[in-house]
């Protein structure tokens, strides 16, 4: 029930990533675009300030109802054990703390999309694929019960999507190398 309450919740804020998109896409259109690129890191700023903002008040509060959520999943059995229940809540409350990234993360993935930039996206997330899997190889098998099991898969989750969201902004500050300054095409590298 943790992971669907999680991962389903995030789907909440899909229509951010959207909108995004079809936002970035409108100001990168070469006939709108000034030399500056003033409305297009514009929109960007704006989409990333307004995710943040989503993200803190959604990771709020699923880790404040993250008990309720749980035991409505869970159905209304006479007696839920308390270890599934603790294991979960503990689960959607470490999670909780990812939330502001993962909705960051969608933005700025959904700005490279608008873009026309589909190679920075799946670089990022194949690194943070990576650093999950890491994180979940030293974490899951430890027997602390913050850092361990249930809770160490979701710490190992939380981590890895924060380094995803240093990896985008890291990315979107850069300045463009020199093979990347030629192209003709709009690259996102650079262009906070």
């Amino acid at each position: 029930p943790a992971i669907t309450i999680t991962d389903d919740g995030a789907l909440l804020v899909s229509f951010m990533y959207t909108a995004t998109t079809n936002l970035v896409a409108a100001a990168s259109q070469s006939g709108n675009i000034s030399q500056d690129k003033t409305e297009l890191i514009s929109t960007i700023i704006t989409s990333l300030q307004l995710a943040m903002f989503v993200g803190i008040i959604f990771g709020v509060g699923l880790g404040a109802s993250s008990t309720f959520f749980i035991k409505a999943l869970l159905g209304k059995q006479q007696e839920i054990d308390i270890n599934v229940l603790s294991a979960a809540v503990k689960y959607v409350r470490i999670r909780a703390l990812g939330m502001p990234a993962t909705v960051l993360i969608g933005v700025a993935q959904s700005a490279c999309l608008g873009m026309k930039d589909t190679r920075s996206p799946l670089l990022v997330m194949v690194a943070a694929a990576l650093v999950n899997l890491m994180g979940d190889f030293l974490l899951v098998g430890n027997p602390n019960a913050w850092l361990g099991g249930a809770a160490g898969a979701a710490w190992a989750t939380v981590f890895s999507q924060y380094a995803a969201l240093a990896m985008f902004i890291n990315w979107l500050c850069s300045k463009p190398t020199e093979s990347t300054q030629g192209k003709k095409s709009i690259t996102t590298r650079g262009i906070l």
